[in-house]
């Protein structure tokens, strides 16, 4: 085994933690073309580098080949090129050292690594790897430097690099290599995306294969790799049986294009195509297949390739550049073939033609053109990514064309390999090199056209339960997801569209509710003794129990007392208003009918009726009440308290009407919402949670403020926390909250749930049972809060008496940030409890803070409660005005008074309602809409049986 930590191997364990395995192993494996052409271009940039570095030092300033330690830096160069660390360890080569102020052990000075890198872009390995760098550096100097230079690019650009405070992460990803040099570990091998270019790629990749590795999947990350591993799935074979099919609820989203991969691992393992939903590939007489080619470091293309299908045949064309120059000049060239055709459709093959399209739209002299080519253009890519599993482990071009029988002239062909041979070109202006790249680019054509042909031709194919479920087309097994559980097939529990007419009308006259109000009601004088007919206007046949005259004294428009009557035909109007009156005894329905008489005004003609009738509320107080409380304490929904109307009652209300008694009493209770936020903002104790719901135009958030007695919720569009600061920048109390990023800007007090923390732990012990390092942290920790919230049970909330706990806190915490811990799962936990050590033991310093997050979680609890039945159906509207009559709810849940005895006492202020203890009266009075509010009579009234009651309503008012 290797026993020198060099450059090379620290920069391969930033790509692979395998790769620098088998590195000190001693393993060398064959270097692909776009290797080499790395380390050519490597060597280039540093001859820039080294000329644009010389140019701003003198020679005797700068310094070659130097062994880092306190005597050849104490000479103090400006730049040092090639320096060299050498130790029983390690073999690390400087690309150079450059001189900046700041003292350290070498006087006022120190140095900063400097690293030359020949990607266009900075990515998080080549900062990392200079992070790893200063913390070598630091320790022959000793001061650790806050920043570095990358010079990178064509144009050998430098960039300075800041680092993390103690370079923390430096020194994790070192004691990582560390330990594989002293062969403590060995790493799980998992495929990544810098497989494609390493040399190792051809022995990893069997050794993949043979073991089932789910990084086979180029889907699957890391993470999700560990977690399926903590539930025991570790191959694809495994993964393949955990795949269920499950039947899509009416709710759910329809364009979902979620990637199961589970269903790829099936895939693999029965080598089925499996089609999942309904797929839809747009067809036409003329068919453009069309791929690019690109140079990523320069950051244009030099060639497009097409395949142009239509009745009379089939075209290929091939679009050269010789410089980026030329790159508007093929596009134009690829408009004059696309404009030849009517109505084409663009087949591609991912995002990087679109990408390019748009870019260069920006500049081109026929905008109208390019947008109608970005209209007809389809990405093949995203219809397999939705719909297609192919038994492929991955769905690139080249494995889904290969496993449809497409192949390439070069077996190592790839991208990566067409930016080596278009280097190559460039650089000897070799004929051969661009004939295989536009060779290997027309390849790409055709294996584009074969599989979205054969995505056309399979579209044509349909499911049936009769036939078998598999079916053959161009060679390959096909088989529906839906075919795999009857149960998942959701056409067969709806509604059938059926190829007949008349198939549909003889269904439509099969339904049980249409048979028993059509059909068996000619037949059963008992059902149509008991039929009921939709329809408000049986409320006109239920006796009034009190009438009441509204008259005028003045006319409205100009203020005259002298007014005329109607005729008798014209002068009476009659409205009907419904109210309940509870009692403790019971309940009983009021019927009040009001009249009110059409006048004309002698000195202007104004007819009018009184305001009072005009705004006269259908149904009072005390029936919207009772609605309420059966739709937010009992959860009905408004179709059952619709019944209970006519059970109890008889009295027919619509649906629309129940959402008009929502929107009017949380109108009506605003005001005490906002008391109770403001109330809540000026207490000592604040509990904070949000959680996801879901609306029927899209997903938001639904947020939880509670004190010890008072909720309330509120609604944002998004779970972002920026409303915080605002709303909470008076708040000097102790915010108890979950470990939710947002939360951690707010100046305040805060006290995280610890109740949220040892689950988590919990959950990691569980994860990983044989990490000693990860119960060294849970054991003591665990025993330490026992010991607190003992003395909660003995003494309450009481800082007197938690005080004592404060020194052992102190303890558990300066050993814990003292500690070195390999297990990435205890460091994870370290670097958490670390972070907020200020934070868990908030409640510890005061008087009445909880050590949980428990009122606020309550409060979500019944609010999910809610968001199971109305998933996907609610609007944002209806779900603010539920919010406020939720909150009012919840707060009397928590002070213990009947939330329906405070909604009748019409009462806006719960402490004024529990400190009088008012008993709800009956109330004679009227009660009238608010002004601006349009009643029910004329908007509330939606279907056709209801309007036609209306009019009925109308013509009766007019006789009388």
């Amino acid at each position: 085994m290797a026993t020198k930590i060099t450059l090379d191997i620290l920069e391969n364990h930033l790509n692979c933690k395998y790769k620098s395995y088998i590195r000190f192993m001693g393993q060398e494996g064959i270097k692909s073309d776009y290797e080499i052409l790395q380390i050519e271009s490597q060597r280039k940039l540093k001859l820039k580098a080294v000329a644009k570095i010389n140019s701003r030092y003198s020679a005797h300033e700068i310094t070659h080949g130097v062994t880092l330690n306190a005597s050849s830096l104490n000479k103090g160069a400006s730049f040092i090129f090639d320096a060299y660390l050498h130790d029983n360890l390690l073999s690390v080569h400087f690309d150079g050292l450059e001189k900046v102020e700041g003292r350290s052990q070498l006087g006022e000075f120190h140095y900063i690594p400097v690293l030359f890198h020949e990607s266009r872009q900075i990515r998080k390995a080549q900062r990392l790897l200079l992070e790893m760098l200063a913390l070598l550096l630091s320790r022959a100097q000793g001061k650790a430097p806050s920043r570095g230079v990358i010079y990178h690019g064509i144009d050998c650009t430098g960039t300075t690099v800041r680092f993390t405070a103690g370079l923390a992460a430096a020194e994790k990803l070192l004691d990582e290599v560390t330990r594989l040099q002293r062969s403590e570990v060995v790493p799980t091998l998992l495929l990544n995306d810098h497989c494609h270019v390493c040399e190792f790629r051809q022995q990893c990749h069997a050794q993949a294969v043979k073991e089932d590795s789910l990084s086979l999947l180029r889907g699957l990350g890391e993470k999700e790799i560990r977690a399926y591993s903590r539930k025991g799935v570790f191959t694809l074979t495994q993964l393949a049986h955990t795949f269920r099919p499950r039947r899509k609820g009416k709710r759910s989203d329809r364009g979902s294009k979620r990637r199961y991969h589970a269903l790829q691992a099936l895939a693999i393992r029965d080598k089925t195509i499996y089609v999942l939903g309904a797929p839809e590939v747009p067809a036409g007489a003329v068919r453009i297949y069309l791929d690019a080619e690109g140079n990523p470091e320069e950051g244009f293309v030099y060639l497009i390739g097409m395949i142009v299908r239509d009745d009379s045949g089939e075209e290929h064309y091939s679009f050269w550049a010789n410089s980026k120059d030329q790159e508007h000049q093929i596009f134009e060239q690829f408009l004059a073939v696309v404009s030849r055709y009517d109505n084409p459709c663009i087949f591609c093959y991912g995002r990087y033609e679109r990408t390019f399209i748009k870019r260069m739209r920006r500049h081109a002299r026929r905008k109208k053109q390019v947008d109608k080519v970005l209209g007809a253009l389809v990405n093949t890519l995203s219809i397999i990514y939705a719909h297609f599993y192919f038994p492929t482990y991955s769905n690139g071009l080249k494995e889904v064309g290969g496993w449809l029988g497409c192949s390439w002239t070069d077996e190592n062909a790839s991208g990566a390999q067409s930016i080596a041979w278009r280097t190559r070109w460039e650089s000897t202006r070799d004929e051969q090199w661009k004939a295989r790249l536009i060779e290997y680019n027309q390849e790409d054509c055709v294996a584009l056209r074969r599989v979205t042909d054969f995505l056309c031709a399979t579209c044509t194919l349909t499911p049936t339960t009769q036939e078998a479920q598999r079916h053959e087309a161009g060679g390959a097994q096909i088989a529906w997801v839906q075919e795999l559980d009857k149960l998942a097939n959701n056409a067969r529990f709806g509604r059938v569209n059926f190829v007949h007419s008349e198939f549909e009308f003889v269904n439509n006259c099969a339904y049980f509710d249409y048979q028993r109000q059509r059909v068996f009601v000619r037949t059963s004088k008992l059902i149509k003794k008991h039929i009921r007919k939709p329809g408000l206007w049986r409320n006109r046949r239920i006796r009034a129990s009190q009438l009441i005259e509204i008259a005028s004294s003045k006319c409205p428009a100009c203020g005259n007392t002298n007014l005329i009557s109607l005729p008798k035909s014209k002068k009476v109007r009659v409205k009907r208003a419904f109210d309940l009156v509870i009692t403790p005894g019971g309940i009983k329905r009021r019927v009040i009918e009001c009249r009110a008489t059409v006048y004309r005004c002698s000195q202007c003609e104004h007819c009018f009726t009184s305001e009072r009738y005009q705004r006269l509320a259908k149904h009072f107080h005390g029936l919207m009440s009772w609605a309420i409380y059966q739709q937010v304490a009992y959860r009905l929904g408004c179709r059952p308290v619709r019944e209970m109307f006519w059970e109890f009652f008889g009295l027919t209300i619509d649906v629309s009407e129940m959402h008009m008694f929502k929107s009017l009493m949380a109108r009506y209770y605003r005001i005490t919402y906002r008391k109770l936020l403001a109330k809540i903002l000026s207490g000592p104790v604040l509990h904070a949670d949000e959680t996801q719901v879901k609306l029927r135009t899209g997903k938001g958030y639904v947020w939880v403020f509670a004190s010890l007695e008072e909720v309330i919720y509120m609604y944002r569009p998004t779970r972002e926390g920026g409303f915080l600061q605002g709303m909470l920048n008076k708040f000097k109390g102790v915010l108890i909250s979950d470990f939710y990023a947002a939360y951690d800007s707010l100046n305040c007090p805060q006290q995280k749930c610890l109740i949220h923390l040892i689950r988590d732990m919990n959950q990691e012990i569980l994860s990983n049972p044989y990490d000693e390092e990860l119960q060294s942290v849970t054991q003591p920790f665990g025993s330490l809060l026992r010991s607190i919230v003992a003395t909660v049970d003995q003494h309450g909330l009481k800082r007197r008496h938690l005080e004592r706990h404060v020194r052992d806190v102190e303890a558990f915490f300066r050993i814990l940030s003292a500690r070195s811990f390999h297990s990435e799962a205890a460091q994870a936990l370290q670097e958490r409890m670390v972070k907020y050590q200020d934070k868990l033991f908030t409640f510890i310093r005061y008087d009445s803070v909880p050590w949980n997050n428990n009122n606020a979680e309550n409060a979500i609890k019944q609010f999910a409660y809610y968001r199971e039945d109305t998933a996907g159906v609610i609007k944002e509207s209806g779900l603010n005005d539920y919010l406020v009559l939720l909150s009012i709810y919840q707060t009397c849940r928590y002070k213990g008074i009947s939330f329906l005895k405070f909604l009748l006492s019409k009462e806006r202020d719960i402490d004024a309602f529990c400190a009088k203890k008012r008993v709800p009266r009956r109330n004679q009075s009227l009660e009238l809409y608010p002004k601006g509010f349009a009643p029910p009579h004329f908007v509330g009234l939606r279907t056709k049986a209801a309007k036609q009651a209306q009019e009925a309503t109308v013509r009766q008012d007019s006789a009388r």
